[in-house]
């Protein structure tokens, strides 16, 4: 069983290392995990060699390593801590900043390094500099929402981690970081070989930290999740292939869902992607007990029986999650076009990383993506495991007897889903069916 977890999180992670997702952070490593780290002797320097040929390697082993304990047992100590859950991902981004300026103004990277000045008979340097970069990269590093990242962040966040668990998370570390560290190796190849990367090495250093700084920017304007959102996932196919390979079950962080013809559909969405439409998957549980409400008048709960007679669809999301969001792009779009048809949309705001606990960061998520149908808060992941959720992103098409008819779980199928939702309106005795929405084809 540890054997295929560790299969499993070795080809997750390396299709995650490959993917959109984390296009953000290549410059980055490109240009100061690379290009700075080219060997001083090629371009006639002998000082200091030895610390920038490891440059790539430690600036890597920094991300994987800050990201997997930060994955871990962030959220469990932040949830004790009297601090913001979005601590981390501020402290990061300030780093970040500070990491740049030092870049650009190496007297200013001297003072950032004074505080580890006591340490005896090393150089700080380029050797501290690299690896405090790959840490701080860790922080801020939000890659996409596959079923091995779920199993993970969940047993991490809710505080059952296991064997299982960190065999799982090693191996997920691993598999992102070869592909990473190619990149690195790389950009430091392609300066020693360019002479104008050698005659320019001043130059190469203030664009490395101006990258660093559009980097801090971006993640904290998000600017970075419509830049990932615009490139289509070209490791879609793939990343389902291998990951569906799998039984759902070994690797099923949220649990046994209320009903076994809800267990069923859940396992046949996690092997096709979508649940037979002609399956009736049993009663939709209800999400009563969730706390905190978005868009409902004062904050009040969404009774999911009291929607019977309506056709409902209930998406398990976080607005970080990149495949969320470009689900949610159509999902936004029915809303509009079918909600006077009687069809109705729940988002269920399942937190994957810390700072998607805050309620106000929820609520800038749901803003930025147009978000105006009633979103509950899960942050204690109730709902999730009722429904039997395992991956980001999950939906669950309810018809309007309360049963569920079709489980989505990952991007695509549209056009199906668009379809059924008509199908299911018509068999409510609603109005003629409405024109398609502007995404249906």
């Amino acid at each position: 069983m540890e054997l295929n977890l560790a299969v499993l999180g070795l080809l997750g992670g390396l299709i995650t290392g490959i993917s959109p997702c984390i296009l953000p952070v290549l410059p980055v490593l490109f240009l100061s995990g690379g290009a700075q780290g080219a060997r001083k002797e090629s371009i006639g320097q002998s000082s200091r060699a030895e610390a920038d040929n490891r440059r790539p390697y430690l600036v890597v082993a920094g991300l994987v390593l800050s990201f997997s304990i930060f994955t871990l047992i962030g959220t469990l100590v932040l949830s004790a801590l009297p601090v913001p859950e979005d601590t981390i991902r501020w402290i990061g981004i300030i780093s970040l900043v500070a990491l740049g300026i030092g870049i650009i103004v190496p007297r200013f990277e001297s003072i950032l390094e004074k505080p580890f000045s006591w340490i005896p008979q090393r150089r700080v340097g380029a050797d501290r500099g690299a690896f405090g970069l790959g840490l701080t990269l860790g922080a801020v590093y939000v890659p996409c929402a596959g079923p091995v990242l779920a199993a993970i962040t969940i047993a991490g966040a809710t505080g059952t981690v296991g064997t299982d668990t960190v065999v799982l998370t090693v191996s997920f570390a691993v598999g992102t970081a070869v592909p990473l560290l190619a990149f690195a190796l790389a950009g430091r190849t392609v300066a020693e070989r360019l002479a104008a990367f050698r005659r320019h090495q001043r130059r190469v250093r203030v664009v490395a930290g101006a990258m660093v700084l559009a980097l801090a920017a971006g993640l904290a304007l998000n600017v970075t999740d419509a830049v990932q959102r615009a490139i289509p996932d070209y490791t879609a196919a793939i990343n389902d292939k291998i990951e569906r390979s799998i039984p759902a079950p070994g690797i099923n962080a949220g649990g046994a869902p209320a009903s076994l013809e809800l267990q069923e559909c859940v396992n046949e969405a996690w092997g096709t992607g979508h649940s037979n439409p002609g399956t009736v998957c049993g009663p939709a549980p209800d999400i009563a007990g969730l706390k905190h409400w978005l868009n409902t008048p004062a904050g009040k709960a969404v009774d999911l029986p009291s929607l019977q007679g309506k056709v409902v669809l209930v998406d398990f999301w976080a607005f970080s999650c990149i495949n969320c969001q470009r689900v949610i792009e159509h999902i936004t779009d029915w809303h509009d076009t079918y909600q006077d048809k009687g069809f109705e949309v729940i988002g269920v705001h399942t937190p994957e990383y810390s700072f998607e606990r805050e309620i106000d960061n929820v609520v800038d998520g749901a803003r930025r993506l147009g978000i105006k149908y009633p979103v509950a808060l899960d942050n204690d992941y109730t709902a999730w495991r009722d429904y039997g959720v395992s991956a980001w992103p999950t939906s669950f098409l309810i018809d309007a007897t309360g049963s569920v008819r079709q489980v989505s779980i990952g991007e695509g199928g549209y056009d199906e889903t668009e379809q059924l939702i008509r199908k299911l309106l018509a068999e409510a005795d609603r109005s003629p069916r409405p024109p398609l929405a502007k995404n249906g084809q």
